[in-house]
């Protein structure tokens, strides 16, 4: 047995027309109450979008940093006695690779902001004096050439691996393998140069703290001046190790605080676990996305509330038109649907147009606040939905009133 419709194409065709002509009537009244709708869904796209640019640069930095890494950072300055905080060492490397549970790489790391020369071009870069071992912990990917070896750290050689926001600033688009810059005033040969890392190119900072497409590596001892086996406790400004177990990556970041503990004042370096900072920037993303959320729903209440209070003029307007219809044989359902359908050709039609006021602001954020948007699919058909919903719920009083209008009393009306 068949199901029968509420309605068919010509009569939801019919609904059409009659709502455009009554629309169209009082253009300037029904694009004044579409604007509200169009502003709260664009509210809507806007919002989502930066809320989920927000997320996705915030899984993309965290997730670049590892979630099977750890990683120590001298806080340097000085300590509540008034004395200077003692550095990390890179002997403390070593010490937690042995000491950390299921720890397998360890690097020190030291940074230096200085002038970087080729052939007349001079930028202030980031210089990073690291080991073999940080390429593996970071997962870089080397796209000419190669990372830094065994055989540089302990020849102490004057090599460099950049990467390729530099590597453009100073050679343009010639090769760098095998060039010579110049860092500070020593002379370096570029044996490498990095895969592009994030999708930006110009993004900051894609490790969290360290603008990798920026900087240039160079074995620690060469830029520190002393070996290992020299100075194996030189101070170091970071220690990055990597767990085969990421999933414990908390508690053995706790294992690693109380090993550098030992030997110095818990005040003196910070732990940093990403997959903690991963869970803790969720739950921020979280909130934020609550505001923003209820932001939004209160500009889209505000438009849904001006649809109602001009739905409800139009039926007291449009009272003898509704006796007229009621008297030709216009049922209580067809003048529900009539003005049901009006209703929803503005929120939907606002709805569109909110969408592509939305997806442009999005883009004007990005382009002028540098802000990470994403306009997803789930924005636009949430905000699809939201229009029609807004039209269903605030038509549906002003429709039902319309229909319940007796047709003597409304052929009465003036």
């Amino acid at each position: 047995r068949r199901v029968a419709m509420p309605f068919n194409l010509a009569e939801l065709t019919e609904y059409l027309r009659i709502a455009s002509e009554a629309l169209g009537r009082y253009r300037l009244r029904t694009a004044l109450s579409v604007t509200g709708v169009v502003l709260g869904v664009a509210a809507v796209i806007a919002m989502m979008s930066v809320s989920e640019g927000a997320a996705r640069e915030a899984l993309a930095q965290v997730d670049a940093l590892g979630l099977d890494n750890l990683v120590a950072q001298s806080t340097g300055g000085l300590n509540a006695r008034g004395t200077m905080k003692r550095s990390l060492s890179a002997s403390d490397a070593e010490r937690a690779v042995a000491m950390v549970p299921t720890a397998r790489l360890g690097s020190p790391v030291v940074s230096r902001y200085l002038n970087l020369r080729h052939a007349g071009q001079s930028v202030t870069g980031q210089v990073l004096g690291v080991r073999p071992a940080f390429g593996q912990i970071l997962r870089l990917g080397v796209a000419r050439g190669r990372f830094i070896q065994a055989t540089d750290e302990v020849s102490v050689a004057r090599v460099a691996v950049i990467g390729p926001g530099l590597a453009r600033e100073l050679f343009g688009y010639r090769d760098p393998l095998g060039e010579t810059i110049t860092v500070a005033v020593d002379h370096y040969r570029v044996v490498g140069v990095l895969r592009e890392q994030g999708g930006d190119p110009q993004a900051g900072s894609t490790i969290g703290w360290h603008n990798i497409n920026r900087a240039a590596f160079v074995p620690l001892p060469t830029l520190t001046g002393h070996t290992f086996a020299v100075a194996p406790d030189q101070p170091v400004d970071e220690v990055w190790i990597q767990v085969e177990d990421g999933e414990r990556s908390e508690s053995l970041g706790e294992v690693f605080r109380r090993l550098l503990s030992q030997t110095r004042e818990a005040d003196e370096f910070t732990i940093v676990v990403p997959r903690a900072l991963l869970a803790q920037r969720y739950r921020t993303q979280r909130t934020f996305s609550v505001v923003v959320g209820s932001v939004a729903a209160l500009a889209l209440l505000v438009g849904g509330i001006g649809i109602m209070n001009i739905m409800l003029t139009s039926v007291v307007e449009r009272t003898r038109e509704i006796g007229v219809r009621r008297t030709a044989g216009a049922r209580r359902r067809d003048v529900t649907l009539q003005f049901l359908v009006e209703t929803l050709l503005m929120t939907v039609g606002g709805g569109v147009v909110g969408i592509a006021v939305g997806a442009g602001v999005s883009a004007g954020i990005a382009s002028y606040a540098g802000w990470s948007t994403y306009v997803s699919a789930t924005a636009v058909i949430l905000g699809f939905i939201v229009s029609f919903v807004v039209g269903l719920v605030f038509g549906l009083y002003p429709a039902m009133k319309a229909a319940a209008l007796e047709p003597v009393d409304a052929m009465r009306y003036e």
